[in-house]
């Protein structure tokens, strides 16, 4: 799995640019990081354990994930100390290794540690589940039809 790598120097230009925010243009952003947070998984904490040789993810939900370091490309040939030297970037969609100027993507770590086949299953369930009134009107449709209808064989 290729993961994504966010350069080193891209984080200090963020944070950089924000210190010189006024207080008006900080106060005008807190609804739109509200509703962002809100949307998706977010990373809470973050731990390496040495024993399992595990990243463990603590997602805004409660959801704790366990992806083996063996797993994560970027992280193999780091010391079990680089390992644990991890940090929760304030948004929480990255976790950051400063020592070992590396960046991975909570979005990208969730698929790795889930698979991509059972990503797709689950969403595909979910958009099944999505109900509008074109697919109600069908529905009773279909319904006063007897039911809906056989496959042609």
């Amino acid at each position: 799995m290729a993961t994504p790598h966010l350069p080193h120097a891209h984080a200090h230009a963020k944070a950089s640019a924000a210190a010189h925010l006024t207080d008006a243009e900080i106060l005008a952003q807190i609804p739109t990081a509200r509703a962002a947070a809100k949307i998706g998984l977010r990373a809470r904490s973050a731990r390496y354990s040495v024993a399992h040789k595990t990243l463990f993810v603590t997602l805004t939900n409660g959801t704790v994930i366990g992806i083996p370091t063996a797993h994560l490309p970027a992280l193999r040939r780091a010391s079990p100390r680089q390992r644990s030297a991890v940090t929760v970037l304030p948004a929480g969609s990255v976790l950051h290794w400063t020592s070992l100027d590396v960046d991975l993507s909570v979005p990208a770590l969730i698929r790795e540690a889930l698979g991509a086949d059972a990503l797709r299953s689950l969403a595909a369930g979910e958009v099944g589940k999505a109900t509008s009134e074109r697919k109600a009107a069908a529905a009773r449709e279909n319904g006063a039809k007897g039911g809906r209808p056989r496959k042609a064989e």
